[in-house]
């Protein structure tokens, strides 16, 4: 069995040809490679990109080179494997972070909400990558557009007028903290430490529709004032 997890129904034009067969061949040299590695699924088109999912260890890059080289220079990527969907369907993809995922667990259904700019590269070439991750996941994946949904208008609205806003703390960036607000999720640049959870006032400062970025500042008001301290 090449699928360890439920497989969405993919229309007939849709679905990747041979991966039952193709995934339980390379299914098989991991094993005999790294026995200590739990696979929990495989996808893959023959020649172009395998995504292989796993827990409990790690495969080494040098044997990644080397099946690359047996297989005819397929793409192999490996998906460290997560309890929480949204997070386990954002390393399918190949996203460092995990953006705004609307599930629907009765069709097994994702809506990934992205920019403009990875609404093309993350279907991959014929939708190849997309399809992979969904088929590795067992979520049927669909990338919508960021600056399509309500929530977009509704901060782009509040940036227009300089309107505060509340937010919550969701975890750590590199250059920051990271906020939820309306939904989606905003970087507050240079931020002092904060738990996750805890709430903010906070002003959109920018947003970009092609990469699906927005950026906060506690500076409220006209007069740029800081907020209070809690």
């Amino acid at each position: 069995m090449s699928f360890d997890l439920p497989l969405p129904a993919f229309a007939p034009d849709e679905a990747p040809r041979e991966v039952s067969e193709a995934a339980t061949y390379l299914r098989l040299l991991l094993e005999r490679a790294v026995p200590n590695v739990h696979i929990v699924s495989i996808a893959r088109r023959p020649g172009v990109l395998a995504k292989v999912a796993v827990r409990d260890g790690r495969v080494p890059g040098d044997l990644l080179s080397n099946l690359r080289h047996e297989l005819g220079g397929e793409r192999i990527d490996i998906v460290p494997w997560h309890a929480q969907p949204q997070r386990f369907i954002a390393a399918a993809l190949g996203l460092q972070e995990v953006p705004p995922t609307l599930l629907k667990p009765a069709i097994r259904h994702a809506d990934v909400l992205v920019g403009e700019i990875d609404m093309r590269g993350l279907s991959g070439w014929r939708g190849i990558n997309r399809l992979l991750a969904s088929a590795v996941t067992g979520w049927r994946i669909h990338l919508r557009a960021i600056a399509d949904t309500p929530a977009w208008s509704t901060l782009t609205r509040a940036m227009a007028e300089r309107r505060a806003l509340s937010a919550v703390v969701v975890g750590h960036a590199p250059r920051g903290l990271r906020v939820e607000l309306s939904g989606l999720y905003a970087l507050l640049p240079l931020a002092a430490e904060r738990q996750v959870g805890e709430e903010l006032q906070v002003r959109v400062l920018k947003m970009d529709a092609d990469e699906g970025k927005i950026v906060v500042t506690r500076r409220l008001g006209r007069t740029g004032q800081l907020a209070l301290p809690d």
